[in-house]
């Protein structure tokens, strides 16, 4: 057990202030800023593997664990300072953060951490620690992959069999499989039951909104939209029909009272929570933290909540699903980087990583593939969610995210430049064509500033 009289564990950027202020900074301490979980048993999984490290390395560490969007505020105000800490991992630090502290020259290159397990990460995994760098003008590994996860979509089986449905019932297809949720709002509502039938997130706000707008792009074959160079498509004919649907059909659902109102406002634990609540009867989720959050509660987790992977396209074909990839990096200016580099290497040693993945209850996958082989923890097949996140994100084809590949689509995640077209549909009375025309604009004029090669 971690001794929190000489780390400071907190989750607000005041909160950690503080925390950081009565911790022991002699030099030699390792300082590291972790994201808060989204229940105990993550942040006590990390604590163990710190506290592991500590006993074996004899180096104290100072953790911080704090909440994803303080941390990346925090973060930036320490670059500004100098006073930066010596890892960092937040679970929207691959969209919000590191292509632009790579770009910026921010973050140090850590090839060195990753040599002799480059075949052992997933490639979509490793492609997305891989970042390009103004400085130097050419891309590096400026991170090492610790946990990933794909798109799934969350159901209450209940739901559907109150009004004559089953699991088998929902079609299989992008339009089609959303569709069918809205019929089962219509009988439920029809029987007087107040509940969504689409759990979409459509805030201009945090990350669920941008990662559900990019699964649909990608759905309706837009993938194309940045490609590995860096190059931007938006010109694509292709891509430009992709946005303009996946916009159309995003917002339609909400106008139409299909999507809570109040969806507008979500934050990335909003869905979670309208989900619990009994709110809506399904809504796309980025890992199957709904599930396993619930796994004390045997009747929720082993039947009520179904896990499925996203529908294939409308042509019947597969859809490789983005995977959203986490990683620990350590930033340029920090002052322990050889203790640094010392528990990332102890960190992803294959079985340690499987088994704090384990630990955490698998609500992330492993970001190497042999965990599938090697422990049959990952497709138990009398566990009803594991297999099917693994299926999705780890045994069928999955692309890296876009921001990867340059700090220009970074920026239009951290601009909201997608949800902003959603917002000027729903609540500005815009056409799909009109909003996608605007952002496409705007996503050329950020891209003009990212200059590559």
């Amino acid at each position: 057990m971690m001794n929190l009289s000489r780390r400071g564990v907190v989750t607000g950027v005041g909160a950690a202030t503080i925390a950081r202020s009565r911790s022991a900074k002699a030099a030699g301490n390792l300082q590291i800023w972790w994201g808060l979980g989204f229940y105990q048993q993550e942040d006590q999984a990390l604590k163990d593997q710190v506290a592991a490290f500590e006993r074996q390395f004899g180096i104290k560490v100072d953790l911080q664990i704090i909440t994803g969007a303080d941390l990346i505020t925090k973060f930036i105000a320490a670059q500004q300072v100098g006073d930066v800490p010596d890892i960092v991992q937040v679970n929207t630090g691959g969209a919000f953060l590191q292509p632009q502290a790579s770009w910026d020259d921010r973050v140090l290159e850590i090839s060195d951490v990753l040599a002799g397990h480059e075949n052992e990460f997933l490639p979509a995994a490793l492609s997305s620690c891989r970042y390009y760098n103004r400085a130097t003008r050419k891309y590096g590994y400026y991170a090492v992959p610790i946990k990933c996860g794909a798109m799934m979509e969350e159901i209450w089986r209940p739901m559907l069999e109150e009004v004559g449905f089953s699991i088998d019932s929902i079609p299989k297809t992008q339009d089609a499989f959303y569709d069918f949720f809205q019929t089962v709002q219509d009988r439920l509502r029809s029987k007087g039951r107040r509940i969504f039938g689409l759990g979409y997130s459509m805030a201009t706000k945090e990350g669920d909104s941008n990662t559900l707008f990019n699964a649909f792009l990608n759905a309706y074959g837009g993938a194309g939209i940045v490609t590995p160079d860096g190059a931007l498509h938006v010109d694509d004919d292709k891509v430009r029909k992709a946005a303009m649907t996946a916009l159309e059909r995003l917002t339609s659902p909400y106008k139409k009272g299909y999507v809570p109102p109040g969806a507008i406002n979500w934050g990335d634990a909003d869905n979670n929570n309208a989900f619990y609540a009994k709110q809506i009867v399904m809504t796309p989720n980025a890992t199957i933290s709904i599930a396993v959050a619930q796994m004390e509660k045997k009747d929720q987790y082993y039947r009520d909540i179904v896990t499925t992977g996203i529908p294939l396209a409308n042509d019947g074909s597969p859809v490789p699903g983005i995977l959203g990839t986490v990683s620990a990096f350590i930033p340029k200016a920090a002052k322990n980087i050889d203790n640094a580099k010392s528990f990332l290497r102890f960190f992803i040693e294959p079985a340690r990583l499987n088994g704090y993945l384990k630990e955490i209850r698998g609500r992330f996958l492993p970001v190497m593939p042999s965990a599938l082989k090697d422990d049959p923890y990952w497709l138990d097949p009398t566990d009803p969610h594991r297999p099917i996140a693994a299926k999705y994100g780890l045994l069928q084809p999955t692309i890296a995210p876009w921001q990867t590949f340059t700090p220009a689509y970074a920026q239009v995640i951290s601009e909201q430049v997608w949800p902003a077209a959603e917002a000027n549909i729903t609540q500005k009375g815009m056409t799909p064509e009109q909003a996608a025309e605007l952002a496409i604009s705007r996503i050329a004029a950020i891209f003009e500033k990212y200059p590559m090669g």
